[in-house]
C-alpha cells in the first residue's frame, strides 16, 4: 500500500484517539453489531475510513441519548452516509478482488447495507471513474456471465441490478450543470443495458462535458427531436447487440448525416461506424470519455 494510500486510511488506535473511544470497544462493535467494516491488509491488520470515524461518532451520540448499544448500532447502520470521494485513479488488483468477493456475499444475500459499505469504503479512497471502471463494470460482467451459468437466480440478479442501477444513477445527477460541450446519450430501440452508457457519461461529466441522458429503448426520431432542440457537441449511441443498431439503420443514418455521432458498445461494429461516418468508441466506457474530451 502506497503512502498516499496510507494517507487515506487510520489504524485501530487512530481512530480510538480520534472518537474517544477504546479500541476494545470498537474491536466489540464491529465484531457484535457488524458497524464498522474494516480494510484488510495483507498482513490481517484493520484500516478504518472516514466513513468509519463517522459511524462511531453515531454510536457515541446514540449511546449517550440513553440508547441500548444494539438498537444504536442498528440506528447507525441504516443511516446513509455522505462520502468525500477519494483521488485514487486505479484501484489495486487485491482490493477489487476483496470487493467483488464481498459485494458478491452482500448482493446474492440481498444485503443492500452490506453492499453499500463496500461502496463506501472504496470511494473514500477512489475516485468515482477509477471504481466504476476497475471494480463495478467488471463486477456487473462477473454478474452477467454467472447468470448464463445459472449460478444466479432471476431475483439474486434483479436485486443486484437494482442496487447497482441505484447507485449509477445518483452519480448521474447534475449532469447540466457546466459551460463545457453537450453530449446527447440514448440507447437504441430494444436496447435496455444502460450500465455502460450510464458509466460513459458519469466519466464525460467529469471531464467538464454537460450530459443529457435519454436512457433505455429510444426511438430515434425521438434523439433526433432532442437534437435538434439542444444542438449537441455530439450524440452517443451505445448498444450490446449489433442487431439493435441494424434495425434502426434508416434512422440512424439521418440522425448521423445532421449531428456528429458516435457509437458505443460491444454492438457498435467498426464497419457500422465508418458506413455511417460515425465515430467508434471502443475500450471501456471510463477511457472512451477520456478519447473524446480529448477530441
Amino acid at each position: 500500500m502506497s503512502a498516499r494510500r496510507q494517507g487515506e486510511w487510520m489504524p485501530i488506535g487512530e481512530l480510538a484517539q480520534r472518537a474517544g473511544v477504546s479500541p476494545d470497544a470498537l474491536r466489540a462493535w464491529e465484531r457484535r453489531y457488524g458497524v464498522l467494516r474494516p480494510l484488510r491488509t495483507a498482513g490481517n491488520r484493520r484500516l478504518y475510513s472516514s466513513a468509519d470515524a463517522v459511524r462511531v461518532r453515531l454510536m457515541c451520540r446514540y449511546i449517550a441519548e440513553g440508547k441500548p448499544a444494539h438498537v444504536a448500532a442498528e440506528m447507525v447502520s441504516a443511516a446513509r452516509l455522505a462520502v468525500h470521494v477519494g483521488a485514487g485513479e486505479q484501484v489495486a488488483d487485491e482490493e477489487v478482488r476483496a470487493a467483488h468477493a464481498e459485494l458478491r456475499e452482500a448482493l446474492d444475500g440481498f444485503a443492500e447495507t452490506a453492499a453499500q459499505r463496500v461502496l463506501e469504503r472504496l470511494f473514500v479512497a477512489h475516485s468515482r471513474v477509477a471504481v466504476i471502471r476497475d471494480v463495478l463494470l467488471p463486477y456487473l460482467r462477473d454478474v452477467g456471465d454467472r447468470w448464463a451459468d445459472q449460478h444466479l437466480t432471476v431475483a439474486q440478479e434483479h436485486f443486484t441490478s437494482w442496487f447497482l442501477e441505484a447507485r449509477f444513477m445518483a452519480m448521474s445527477r447534475g449532469w447540466d450543470r457546466g459551460v463545457g460541450p453537450r453530449a446527447l446519450l440514448a440507447c437504441p430501440p430494444g436496447e435496455r443495458h444502460v450500465f455502460g452508457l450510464v458509466a460513459f457519461g458519469i466519466a464525460l461529466h467529469e471531464l467538464g462535458w454537460r450530459v443529457t441522458y435519454l436512457g433505455a429503448e429510444t426511438p430515434l426520431a425521438m434523439v433526433e427531436y432532442t437534437a435538434g432542440r439542444m444542438t449537441p457537441e455530439l450524440v452517443v449511441l451505445a448498444a450490446v447487440m449489433p442487431d439493435r443498431l441494424r434495425s434502426s439503420d434508416r434512422a440512424l443514418r439521418a440522425l448521423a448525416s445532421r449531428y456528429p455521432c458516435a457509437l458505443a458498445g460491444a454492438g457498435a461494429e467498426p464497419a457500422t461506424c465508418a458506413d455511417l461516418s460515425a465515430r467508434h468508441l471502443a475500450g471501456d466506457p471510463v477511457t472512451a470519455a477520456a478519447e473524446v474530451a480529448r477530441g
